[in-house]
């Protein structure tokens, strides 16, 4: 299909509430490392709102956790959308496959980690640039999130950064070593077979559920699509984030972060709440962050009731989505 074929088809398709949406499939050629040359390219979604919100023209640009790809922002269950909320509000959204995940390439040679996540969010968001929006929101889940503050440490070039659930220490919950056992070589899982994945992890069959959502809340329905469309992570990734999550705020590259920061964390999510930090309390998630985003021009933080780790696929979205529209403007 032409670009000008999916731009018109985008242009009559409807979202949940109403709400055309102008969007178009887009391959984004990028290095693996810096200084390098192309190496892969990036499966997004760049979207447009019919109309734009009062003021400058804003693009959210959305990074997935681990073992999610972009549709972990667009689900199409329920009116979970943050896609279909964001044009609705007036903001674009490119939304994107990280490496190796989705329909993006995977890179020869060894996987890709944080490092390498970051610096391809940054030529991301240098592509957004290029299309001139006047500015640009920062928006990461879970690993998502580590890449988020990787790059807008680095480099800088993100407006506002908002973070989802992830929390420094001493942030760990009772499901953490739930998480981690959840995990092991994408190659033996019947999803992935038939394709060379070393270095690559996903979830155990069955474990979903109660790893990433609240029991008492989510939608089963949204359980099981989960499970039939999981994708993957390295073991790189998942391992420097540990690393990052557990440097010391004085050494913590967070602190070079200098754009507005919003932190949000679902009030049950186990895997980093309720042990040192209660994430019924934002002020409690916001004194525990404080020290690692020392050097942003503000920090603020919200907490969702009867929602664990994957916020967007709680009942509650509509009110994460709210929290983060809100700060956003």
């Amino acid at each position: 299909m032409s670009l000008v074929s999916v731009l018109l088809a985008g242009a009559l398709l409807g979202t949940g509430g109403g709400a055309p949406r102008h969007c178009a499939e887009e391959r984004i050629p990028v290095s693996v490392r810096e200084g390098g040359g192309v190496a892969g390219t990036v499966a997004a979604t760049w979207c447009t709102p019919n109309n734009w919100s009062a003021g400058p023209h804003r693009t959210d640009v959305l990074v997935a956790g681990a073992t999610y790809n972009r549709d972990y922002w667009d689900w199409p269950q329920h009116d979970y959308s943050y896609v279909h909320r964001t044009l609705r509000s007036g903001r674009a959204t490119l939304n994107f496959d990280r490496l190796g995940t989705g329909r993006s390439s995977a890179p020869a040679g060894p996987p890709t980690d944080v490092v390498a996540d970051a610096w391809v969010l940054h030529q991301v968001i240098g592509w957004v640039r290029h299309q001139r929006p006047t500015e640009v929101n920062v928006i990461g889940h879970s690993l998502g999130s580590i890449v988020v503050t990787k790059e807008a440490a680095r480099w800088r070039d993100a407006d506002r950064v908002v973070i989802t659930g992830i929390l420094h220490l001493p942030g760990v919950g009772t499901n953490s070593a739930g998480f981690a056992t959840s995990l092991y070589p994408a190659g033996l899982d019947p999803r992935f077979a038939g394709v060379d994945r070393t270095g690559y992890l996903t979830t155990l069959p069955g474990r979903r559920g109660p790893t990433f959502y609240d029991p008492r809340s989510a939608d089963p329905e949204v359980i099981q699509r989960d499970e039939e469309h999981k994708d993957l992570a390295t073991v790189g990734e998942l391992a420097q984030s540990v690393v990052e999550l557990e440097t010391p705020a004085l050494l913590n590259t967070t602190r070079r972060i200098t754009a507005p920061v919003l932190l949000v964390m679902g009030a049950t999510d186990n895997i980093f709440c309720n042990l040192a930090v209660d994430c019924r309390s934002a002020e409690s998630v916001r004194t525990n962050e404080a020290p690692y985003y020392a050097g942003a021009a503000r920090l603020d933080a919200v907490t969702v009731p009867d929602t664990a780790h994957n916020l967007t696929l709680h009942p509650s979205a509509d009110r994460s989505f709210r929290a983060i529209d809100d700060w956003l403007r």
